[in-house]
Formats: structure tokens, C-alpha cells, sequence
């Protein structure tokens, strides 16, 4: 019997995280949660069923996948959704990821993990993390929670990403390097040494990114 999970967001992440749960047998989805589009609205066959405070002040359990790979507006969301006790966030790993050595490997609860994905060895993936298409994650990596991780990004092995990371897509990070807390690794940055929390760098070889102001 399948079980039951709504998925919060029904942007192009939304769409594509619906596609990942729909290569899952053991899951249905039924439906989104989203802001910004009417209640009873219809995405890719699927009812959006109402805003995040619609389902924050239910009392049913549920399962639920978040869609939002902006790391500051899903951070928010985590936190209002942990003030209710009946979710349950289930690790989501398309059947086309390859983990190629799963007993030493972890993944917190409430990541999402998309196809062509490779996850070698001894790597530590905390909570609500998004790896997204095509990605490589070397050996001794950790990744903290609420990090985004988009699509086609390298990382190389013994690197150190801190908590609400957004890496972009094509970026390179190298090996035994750190990347702070909050940090910015803009698109097809090669990152070639430690990164600060709460920077942005971009560029080859990644620089950090100066105000404007």
C-alpha cells in the first residue's frame, strides 16, 4: 500500500520533486502546499490543498517533501513547520542516485536526492538538503542542514559545507576546503579555497563577490 505525502511548493522545484516521488512505488503524492497559488488550483494533475498555514494548523499526520530551493525561505518554513508535531519528513532518493557505498554514508531526514546523483564514501548529509541533478559528492564530505545544492555542482573530497549553503549550478568545489555557514557559491564558480560564513563568491577561481554599495 503506498503511502501519502504533499509536497510544499509547486514552483519548477515543486514539478521536479513531484517527478522524483513519482519513480518512488512506496509514495503518492496528493498534492502541494503553496502561498502564492489559489487553493483547488491544479499543477501537473495534482490540487494545490492550501497555504503553509493551512497545513501547519492541522492535526493530521503527514508526510512532507519541501520544494524550495531558496535555503533562506525553506529555513523558514522548517521552522514554522517544527512548531507541529505530526510531520514526518521522509529522505527522498531517486531510484537513479547512486550511493556507492550506503553503510557509510548518511542522510538526514527531509533530503531530497535527484537522479544522476553519485555519493561516494563516508559522507555525512544533514537535515532538509537538496542535491540536485547530477551532482558529485566526494569522500569524508559533510554537508549541514538546509543547504541547496543545484544542479551539476562537483564536490570534491574532504570538503566542509556549512548549515543554509546554496551552491549553483556547474559550481566545483575542490578538495579539503570549507564553506561557512550561510555562504553563496554563485554558478560555475571553481572554489579553490575556504569560504567564509555569510559571503558570496563567484568566478573562476572563485572571489568574493564585492557590494555595490
Amino acid at each position: 500500500m503506498k503511502k501519502n505525502i504533499a509536497i510544499i511548493g509547486a514552483g519548477g522545484l515543486g514539478k521536479e520533486v513531484l517527478t522524483l516521488v513519482n519513480a518512488l512505488p512506496e509514495w503518492d503524492v496528493l498534492g502541494f502546499y503553496d502561498d502564492n497559488i489559489p487553493k483547488g488550483s491544479i499543477i501537473k494533475n495534482k490540487p494545490i490543498l492550501g497555504t503553509i498555514g493551512d497545513l501547519n494548523s492541522s492535526n493530521q499526520n503527514q508526510s512532507i517533501v519541501i520544494a524550495i530551493g531558496d535555503v533562506e525561505a525553506k529555513h523558514q518554513v522548517i521552522k514554522r513547520l517544527y512548531l507541529n508535531n505530526h510531520f514526518h519528513f521522509p529522505t527522498l532518493i531517486h531510484p537513479h542516485a547512486l550511493l556507492q557505498d550506503p553503510s557509510s554514508i548518511s542522510i538526514g531526514q527531509g533530503c531530497v536526492i535527484a537522479a544522476g546523483t553519485i555519493l561516494t564514501a563516508d559522507i555525512q548529509i544533514g537535515a532538509h538538503v537538496l542535491v540536485n541533478l547530477l551532482c558529485t559528492i566526494g569522500h569524508g564530505t559533510t554537508i549541514d542542514e538546509c543547504c541547496s545544492i543545484m544542479p551539476g555542482v562537483n564536490i570534491a573530497g574532504n570538503v566542509s559545507v556549512g548549515k543554509q549553503v546554496l551552491i549553483g549550478s556547474g559550481a566545483n568545489l575542490l578538495a579539503d576546503i570549507k564553506v561557512g555557514d550561510r555562504a553563496r557559491v554563485g554558478a560555475g564558480a571553481v572554489v579553490t579555497k575556504s569560504v567564509e560564513s555569510s559571503i558570496t563568491v563567484v568566478g573562476v577561481p572563485a572571489r568574493q563577490l564585492k557590494s555595490s554599495i
